[in-house]
Protein backbone atom coordinates (compact mmCIF):
# COMPACT_ATOMS: atom_id res chain seq x y z
CA UNK A 1 0.00 0.00 0.00
CA UNK A 2 1.57 3.27 -1.04
CA UNK A 3 -0.15 7.33 -1.08
CA UNK A 4 -0.74 6.95 -4.85
CA UNK A 5 -2.99 3.60 -4.16
CA UNK A 6 -4.99 5.38 -1.83
CA UNK A 7 -5.12 8.80 -3.12
CA UNK A 8 -7.07 6.83 -6.20
CA UNK A 9 -9.17 4.82 -3.72
CA UNK A 10 -10.11 7.83 -2.31
CA UNK A 11 -10.95 9.57 -5.31
CA UNK A 12 -12.90 6.57 -6.65
CA UNK A 13 -15.18 6.43 -3.46
CA UNK A 14 -16.16 10.52 -3.81
CA UNK A 15 -16.53 10.30 -7.54
CA UNK A 16 -18.07 6.65 -7.64
CA UNK A 17 -16.47 6.42 -11.14
CA UNK A 18 -13.44 4.85 -12.53
CA UNK A 19 -12.64 7.16 -15.54
CA UNK A 20 -13.67 10.48 -13.10
CA UNK A 21 -11.24 9.83 -10.66
CA UNK A 22 -8.57 8.79 -13.30
CA UNK A 23 -9.34 12.16 -14.95
CA UNK A 24 -9.26 14.52 -11.31
CA UNK A 25 -5.52 12.66 -11.27
CA UNK A 26 -4.33 13.00 -14.02
CA UNK A 27 -3.75 9.22 -14.92
CA UNK A 28 -5.44 6.95 -17.43
CA UNK A 29 -8.39 4.57 -16.49
CA UNK A 30 -6.06 1.10 -16.54
CA UNK A 31 -4.08 2.46 -14.20
CA UNK A 32 -6.76 3.41 -11.07
CA UNK A 33 -8.14 -0.27 -11.81
CA UNK A 34 -4.59 -1.59 -11.36
CA UNK A 35 -3.77 0.16 -8.03
CA UNK A 36 -7.32 -0.65 -6.59
CA UNK A 37 -6.66 -4.03 -7.22
CA UNK A 38 -3.36 -3.96 -5.89
CA UNK A 39 -5.13 -2.81 -2.86
CA UNK A 40 -8.05 -5.61 -2.76
CA UNK A 41 -5.38 -8.32 -3.42
CA UNK A 42 -2.98 -7.03 -0.51
CA UNK A 43 -5.79 -6.28 1.84
CA UNK A 44 -7.72 -9.78 0.55
CA UNK A 45 -11.14 -7.59 0.52
CA UNK A 46 -12.94 -6.45 -2.51
CA UNK A 47 -13.30 -2.83 -1.86
CA UNK A 48 -16.06 -1.99 -4.62
CA UNK A 49 -19.24 -2.93 -5.72
CA UNK A 50 -19.64 -2.54 -9.50
CA UNK A 51 -22.88 -1.47 -10.55
CA UNK A 52 -23.02 -0.33 -14.19
CA UNK A 53 -20.87 2.87 -14.86
CA UNK A 54 -20.91 3.60 -11.08
CA UNK A 55 -18.97 2.27 -8.34
CA UNK A 56 -20.19 1.64 -4.24
CA UNK A 57 -18.00 1.27 -1.44
CA UNK A 58 -18.14 -2.62 -0.01
CA UNK A 59 -18.28 -2.45 4.12
CA UNK A 60 -14.60 -3.04 4.43
CA UNK A 61 -14.28 -0.28 1.71
CA UNK A 62 -16.10 1.51 4.24
CA UNK A 63 -13.85 1.01 6.85
CA UNK A 64 -10.60 1.64 4.37
CA UNK A 65 -11.89 4.92 2.97
CA UNK A 66 -12.10 6.67 6.86
CA UNK A 67 -8.15 5.54 7.43
CA UNK A 68 -7.06 6.81 4.34
CA UNK A 69 -8.72 9.97 4.56
CA UNK A 70 -6.45 10.34 7.74
CA UNK A 71 -3.70 8.75 6.22
CA UNK A 72 -3.17 11.30 3.44
CA UNK A 73 -4.19 14.39 5.88
CA UNK A 74 -1.36 13.56 8.07
CA UNK A 75 0.98 12.74 4.49
CA UNK A 76 -0.13 16.82 3.83
CA UNK A 77 0.40 18.21 6.75
CA UNK A 78 3.77 16.84 7.21
CA UNK A 79 4.84 17.47 3.92
CA UNK A 80 3.57 21.39 5.15
CA UNK A 81 5.76 21.27 8.01
CA UNK A 82 8.49 20.31 6.47
CA UNK A 83 8.56 22.63 4.10
CA UNK A 84 7.86 25.57 6.35
CA UNK A 85 11.46 25.06 7.46
CA UNK A 86 12.50 26.32 4.43
CA UNK A 87 13.25 30.49 4.79
CA UNK A 88 10.27 31.67 2.70
CA UNK A 89 7.05 30.41 2.08
CA UNK A 90 6.66 28.29 -0.74
CA UNK A 91 4.28 25.02 -2.05
CA UNK A 92 0.88 25.17 -3.30
CA UNK A 93 -1.83 26.96 -2.15
CA UNK A 94 -5.51 25.91 -2.87
CA UNK A 95 -7.20 28.70 -2.74
CA UNK A 96 -11.54 29.13 -3.04
CA UNK A 97 -13.46 32.07 -3.83
CA UNK A 98 -16.91 33.71 -5.86
CA UNK A 99 -16.30 34.74 -9.32
CA UNK A 100 -17.63 38.41 -8.49
CA UNK A 101 -14.91 37.86 -4.97
CA UNK A 102 -12.00 37.22 -7.76
CA UNK A 103 -12.80 40.07 -10.35
CA UNK A 104 -13.91 42.48 -8.04
CA UNK A 105 -11.47 42.06 -4.47
CA UNK A 106 -9.18 39.69 -4.55
CA UNK A 107 -7.36 40.65 -7.58
CA UNK A 108 -4.89 43.08 -5.70
CA UNK A 109 -4.33 41.10 -2.57
CA UNK A 110 -2.85 37.85 -4.93
CA UNK A 111 -0.82 40.30 -6.88
CA UNK A 112 0.73 41.72 -3.28
CA UNK A 113 0.93 37.69 -2.31
CA UNK A 114 2.64 36.66 -5.26
CA UNK A 115 5.14 39.66 -5.51
CA UNK A 116 6.15 38.76 -1.71
CA UNK A 117 6.01 35.55 -2.05
CA UNK A 118 7.09 33.98 -5.50
CA UNK A 119 7.86 30.87 -4.48
CA UNK A 120 4.38 30.03 -3.60
CA UNK A 121 1.89 28.27 -6.35
CA UNK A 122 -1.69 29.54 -6.11
CA UNK A 123 -4.50 27.26 -7.74
CA UNK A 124 -8.28 28.89 -7.18
CA UNK A 125 -11.23 26.98 -7.44
CA UNK A 126 -14.27 29.45 -8.96
CA UNK A 127 -17.64 28.66 -7.30
CA UNK A 128 -20.65 29.83 -4.92
CA UNK A 129 -20.14 30.06 -1.16
CA UNK A 130 -21.84 26.85 -0.43
CA UNK A 131 -19.59 24.49 -2.92
CA UNK A 132 -16.36 26.13 -1.56
CA UNK A 133 -17.15 25.42 1.80
CA UNK A 134 -18.31 21.86 1.18
CA UNK A 135 -14.58 21.82 -0.93
CA UNK A 136 -12.79 22.62 2.70
CA UNK A 137 -15.02 20.09 4.41
CA UNK A 138 -13.43 17.74 1.69
CA UNK A 139 -10.07 18.92 2.82
CA UNK A 140 -9.79 19.85 -1.25
CA UNK A 141 -9.34 23.95 0.09
CA UNK A 142 -6.47 25.71 2.24
CA UNK A 143 -8.63 28.63 2.20
CA UNK A 144 -11.67 29.89 1.44
CA UNK A 145 -12.78 33.66 0.75
CA UNK A 146 -16.78 32.93 1.46
CA UNK A 147 -20.02 35.04 2.12
CA UNK A 148 -20.32 35.12 5.99
CA UNK A 149 -21.87 33.89 7.65
CA UNK A 150 -20.67 30.20 7.49
CA UNK A 151 -22.22 27.94 10.57
CA UNK A 152 -20.66 24.66 10.15
CA UNK A 153 -18.49 22.45 12.77
CA UNK A 154 -14.95 22.44 12.05
CA UNK A 155 -14.44 25.31 9.95
CA UNK A 156 -13.52 28.60 11.41
CA UNK A 157 -14.15 31.96 9.59
CA UNK A 158 -12.09 35.80 9.49
CA UNK A 159 -14.21 38.13 8.57
CA UNK A 160 -12.38 40.70 6.35
CA UNK A 161 -14.85 43.23 4.00
CA UNK A 162 -18.31 44.54 4.35
CA UNK A 163 -20.44 46.73 2.47
CA UNK A 164 -23.53 47.49 1.16
CA UNK A 165 -26.06 46.15 -1.43
CA UNK A 166 -28.29 48.44 -3.40
CA UNK A 167 -31.08 47.84 -5.86
CA UNK A 168 -28.85 48.21 -9.20
CA UNK A 169 -31.25 49.92 -12.26
CA UNK A 170 -30.73 51.79 -15.77
CA UNK A 171 -30.11 55.29 -15.38
CA UNK A 172 -33.17 56.46 -16.73
CA UNK A 173 -35.58 53.82 -14.59
CA UNK A 174 -38.57 55.65 -13.04
CA UNK A 175 -36.79 54.97 -9.30
CA UNK A 176 -33.28 56.04 -10.49
CA UNK A 177 -33.48 59.49 -9.39
CA UNK A 178 -34.83 58.51 -5.65
CA UNK A 179 -32.89 58.73 -3.05
CA UNK A 180 -33.71 55.62 -1.55
CA UNK A 181 -36.58 52.84 -2.56
CA UNK A 182 -39.05 50.55 -0.20
CA UNK A 183 -39.99 46.79 -1.25
CA UNK A 184 -42.90 47.27 -1.97
CA UNK A 185 -41.85 50.50 -4.91
CA UNK A 186 -38.92 47.41 -6.10
CA UNK A 187 -41.76 44.94 -6.44
CA UNK A 188 -43.73 46.57 -8.75
CA UNK A 189 -40.95 46.07 -11.56
CA UNK A 190 -39.29 43.13 -13.62
CA UNK A 191 -36.38 41.74 -11.52
CA UNK A 192 -33.14 39.78 -12.82
CA UNK A 193 -32.36 37.09 -9.94
CA UNK A 194 -28.88 35.59 -9.30
CA UNK A 195 -28.92 31.80 -9.24
CA UNK A 196 -27.04 29.60 -5.85
CA UNK A 197 -25.69 33.29 -4.24
CA UNK A 198 -25.41 35.28 -0.97
CA UNK A 199 -27.14 37.78 -2.71
CA UNK A 200 -30.30 35.11 -4.06
CA UNK A 201 -30.77 34.11 -0.47
CA UNK A 202 -31.16 37.99 0.21
CA UNK A 203 -33.79 38.40 -2.15
CA UNK A 204 -35.84 35.41 -1.22
CA UNK A 205 -35.68 36.02 2.64
CA UNK A 206 -36.74 39.96 1.73
CA UNK A 207 -39.61 39.20 -0.47
CA UNK A 208 -40.87 36.66 1.72
CA UNK A 209 -40.51 38.74 5.08
CA UNK A 210 -42.58 41.93 3.23
CA UNK A 211 -45.10 39.55 1.64
CA UNK A 212 -44.93 40.66 -1.42
CA UNK A 213 -45.22 39.13 -4.50
CA UNK A 214 -42.38 39.63 -7.27
CA UNK A 215 -41.80 39.06 -10.80
CA UNK A 216 -38.82 37.91 -11.92
CA UNK A 217 -38.42 37.68 -15.46
CA UNK A 218 -34.82 35.99 -15.42
CA UNK A 219 -32.57 34.18 -13.53
CA UNK A 220 -28.75 34.33 -14.28
CA UNK A 221 -24.70 33.34 -13.18
CA UNK A 222 -22.02 36.01 -12.71
CA UNK A 223 -22.28 39.26 -11.92
CA UNK A 224 -20.69 40.37 -15.40
CA UNK A 225 -24.02 39.44 -17.07
CA UNK A 226 -26.79 40.13 -14.88
CA UNK A 227 -24.75 43.84 -14.79
CA UNK A 228 -25.18 43.81 -18.76
CA UNK A 229 -29.25 42.63 -18.92
CA UNK A 230 -29.70 45.19 -16.01
CA UNK A 231 -27.59 48.15 -18.38
CA UNK A 232 -30.06 47.38 -20.81
CA UNK A 233 -33.02 47.54 -19.38
CA UNK A 234 -34.53 43.82 -18.78
CA UNK A 235 -34.90 43.99 -15.35
CA UNK A 236 -33.73 45.38 -11.65
CA UNK A 237 -31.53 43.40 -9.35
CA UNK A 238 -29.40 43.65 -6.44
CA UNK A 239 -25.33 44.40 -6.40
CA UNK A 240 -22.77 44.95 -4.29
CA UNK A 241 -21.62 48.12 -4.64
CA UNK A 242 -17.69 47.60 -5.15
CA UNK A 243 -19.23 45.13 -7.71
CA UNK A 244 -20.74 47.85 -9.76
CA UNK A 245 -18.36 50.93 -8.97
CA UNK A 246 -17.18 51.07 -12.67
CA UNK A 247 -20.16 50.82 -14.15
CA UNK A 248 -21.65 53.35 -12.22
CA UNK A 249 -18.97 55.84 -13.22
CA UNK A 250 -19.68 54.97 -16.65
CA UNK A 251 -23.03 55.90 -15.95
CA UNK A 252 -23.94 52.68 -17.29
CA UNK A 253 -25.51 51.82 -13.79
CA UNK A 254 -27.28 53.48 -11.07
CA UNK A 255 -27.63 52.17 -7.36
CA UNK A 256 -30.44 52.83 -5.17
CA UNK A 257 -30.25 52.11 -1.58
CA UNK A 258 -32.89 50.47 0.32
CA UNK A 259 -34.83 52.51 3.05
CA UNK A 260 -35.61 49.13 4.67
CA UNK A 261 -34.13 46.72 5.00
CA UNK A 262 -30.78 47.95 4.88
CA UNK A 263 -28.84 44.82 3.11
CA UNK A 264 -25.15 44.27 3.84
CA UNK A 265 -22.41 41.64 2.52
CA UNK A 266 -20.34 40.23 4.79
CA UNK A 267 -16.80 38.48 2.85
CA UNK A 268 -13.98 36.63 5.02
CA UNK A 269 -11.50 33.69 5.07
CA UNK A 270 -12.76 30.15 5.93
CA UNK A 271 -10.46 27.54 7.02
CA UNK A 272 -10.71 24.22 9.17
CA UNK A 273 -10.16 24.21 12.42
CA UNK A 274 -8.70 20.64 12.11
CA UNK A 275 -5.91 21.04 10.24
CA UNK A 276 -2.29 22.38 9.82
CA UNK A 277 -2.29 25.70 8.69
CA UNK A 278 1.22 25.90 6.56
CA UNK A 279 3.28 29.45 6.45
CA UNK A 280 1.87 29.61 2.65
CA UNK A 281 -1.80 29.75 4.60
CA UNK A 282 -1.12 31.76 7.00
CA UNK A 283 0.88 34.46 5.01
CA UNK A 284 -2.04 34.84 2.83
CA UNK A 285 -4.05 35.33 6.03
CA UNK A 286 -1.78 37.96 6.77
CA UNK A 287 -1.73 39.56 3.22
CA UNK A 288 -5.66 40.00 3.30
CA UNK A 289 -5.85 41.16 6.67
CA UNK A 290 -3.42 43.99 5.65
CA UNK A 291 -5.11 45.10 2.27
CA UNK A 292 -8.83 45.09 3.67
CA UNK A 293 -7.49 47.07 6.76
CA UNK A 294 -9.29 44.13 9.26
CA UNK A 295 -8.13 42.97 12.77
CA UNK A 296 -9.28 39.25 11.51
CA UNK A 297 -11.95 39.03 14.68
CA UNK A 298 -13.62 35.95 13.53
CA UNK A 299 -14.67 32.31 14.96
CA UNK A 300 -11.29 31.27 15.05
CA UNK A 301 -7.98 32.86 14.38
CA UNK A 302 -5.06 30.94 13.52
Amino acid sequence: MDFDQLRSFVEVARLKNFSRAAGKLGLTQPAISTQIRQLEDEFGVRLFDRIGKKVFLTQPGLLLLDHAGKILNVQKEAMEALRDLMPDPAGHLMLGATEASCLYLLPKVFAAFKKKHPEVKITIYRNFTTKIVQKLQEDSLDLGFVSLPVNVKEIATIPLFQERVDVAMPPDHPLASQRSVTVAEIARYPWIFPRASRTREMLDEMFRAAGTPVHVTMELSGVETIKKFVSIGLGISLLSRSYASAEVKAGLLTLVPLAEPHLQRELGLAYRTDRYLSRSTQAFIEMARKHFGQAGKGTGKP
